[in-house]
């Protein structure tokens, strides 16, 4: 009896200091790292013994051991997601868990703004994809072929607009959700009205390009759309000037300035002054309402624009055209 006695108080001291132990693990605050902000990358496949290591190891958590303990009990079966984990302030190794688990990876947010060429937004996003990593995959034109099949590259369809991407994604995947933002704003009703139009997805997005360029200003681009409507339908050049300029970027030769001699000089089927209709494909990704003015330009007869600061001021004929030329001299 006497045995016992003592067993039982030596049992529930020891189950006390256990509880005190593991209550003490549970609640303790830990950061053992000197940065701001601590990155760290968890591969694919890793086993949890090798997560709870590299954390201990990069000053996340105090003890590897105590993170696997609490893994098998509390999240037993539940894996631990791949990515790339910021850490900035203490945290017990539980909440380190919940974290991992959860797969609350490091995100960037980015907005891609309208009128940019693939060279451009893969400069855009070289803080967190490899440029030519990001130019490779926007050769993958088979992403678009359903709605380009003459698509060669994906010039005009990475979407503009503001993505969230977890740290560490590849430029493939940034590329497929833009060409695939680029879809789902092209809608079926949009395809219908280029179809009604008698024009492909290729050309309007081309001439949606075009408007982009000449205009930020969305209460403009329906009346630059029909100066451009209007000029195809007479068999005028369309002499729009960022064509010419893009062709000097793709020859190399561009050096900061269009000079008026570039529009015989640059011989691109690109240069509009040179050639009739539209150029072979879109010059950047227009925005959508770049897109929708393309498809639904202003009822005007204009055929001239001549841009006066921000705006843009339109005429019918040449001679009104040499009249705002010569109030501007």
């Amino acid at each position: 009896m006497k045995f016992l006695k003592y067993f039982s108080v030596f049992a529930l001291a020891l189950i006390a200091f256990l509880a005190y132990f593991f209550l003490s693990e549970y609640h303790n605050y830990y950061k053992g790292y000197r940065e701001p902000i601590k990155k760290v990358k968890i591969e694919a496949g890793t086993p949890v013994k090798k997560v709870g290591e590299i954390l201990e190891q990069k000053g996340i958590i105090k003890s590897s051991r105590m993170f696997l303990f609490f893994y098998r009990i509390f999240f037993k079966n539940k894996p631990i997601q791949a990515g790339i984990y910021s850490f900035s302030k203490p945290l017990r190794t539980i909440d380190v868990l919940r974290k991992l688990v959860r797969g609350d990876i490091s995100k960037f947010k980015i907005t891609v703004p309208e009128g940019l060429t693939i060279e451009e937004t893969a400069r855009l996003f070289s803080d967190y994809v490899p440029e030519e990593e990001f130019k490779k995959a926007a050769r993958n034109y088979w992403l678009i072929s359903d709605l380009d099949p003459e698509a060669r590259n994906l010039e005009g369809y990475l979407f503009p607009d503001t993505y969230i991407f977890p740290e560490g994604v590849t430029a493939s995947f940034v590329v497929k959700k833009m060409v695939a933002t680029f879809k789902m704003k092209f809608n079926p009703s949009l395809r219908e009205k280029a179809k009604q139009m008698g024009w492909t997805v290729r050309q309007v997005v081309t001439l949606a390009s075009l408007i982009e360029k000449e205009t930020y200003l969305d209460e403009e681009k329906p009346l630059i759309s029909s100066v451009f409507h209007n000029r195809l339908r007479l068999g005028m050049p369309l002499q729009c000037d960022p064509t010419v300029v893009y062709a000097m970027k793709k020859m190399g030769i561009w050096r900061g300035r269009l000079l008026r001699k570039h529009y015989k000089t640059v011989r691109s089927p690109y240069n509009t002054y040179l050639h009739k209709g539209l150029p072979p494909g879109p010059i950047c990704s227009p925005g959508l309402s770049s897109i929708e003015a393309a498809l639904q330009p202003a009822d005007t007869d204009y055929i001239y624009f001549m841009a006066v600061g921000p705006s843009h001021v339109f005429s019918r004929n040449y001679k009104e055209h040499l009249q705002i030329l010569r109030t501007r001299k």
